[in-house]
């Protein structure tokens, strides 16, 4: 498991990934954040921000933005947390406009992480 581990903060490293700052979140224990980071692309939080925001409910979608934006901050993703970041602050500032955008970024970001698997 360590040698998939280091294997898979590598890649990330080379994806863009803070991996220094996530490494120093994590005490250098980089089997902890492959658990981790397979926990955040099995986190319930992405299939109810979908059907929130399908629905409407924009202030319970900021909630379920913003508890993905904590971990993903954590995890050093930046890609998908900078994603996550302005769809929150569209959801703050109850502007909806480009909401479709902001998720759809969003959900390419994750799909990309995907391939880390």
């Amino acid at each position: 498991m360590e040698h998939k581990a280091n294997d898979l903060t590598e890649r990330l490293r080379a994806f863009g990934a803070d991996m220094d700052g996530a490494l120093a979140r994590f005490a250098g224990d980089e089997a902890l954040y492959a658990e981790c980071f397979e926990m955040l692309l099995e986190d319930p939080s992405f299939a109810s921000l979908d059907r929130l925001l399908k629905s409407g409910d924009f202030p319970e979608a900021l909630c379920a933005a913003h508890a993905l934006k904590g971990v993903t901050g954590n995890l050093g993703l930046t890609a998908l947390y900078q994603a996550i970041c302005s769809l929150v602050e569209s959801l703050r500032e109850a502007e909806h406009s480009d909401l479709e955008e902001r998720y759809q970024t969003l959900l390419r970001e994750r799909a990309a992480l995907e391939g880390f698997r």
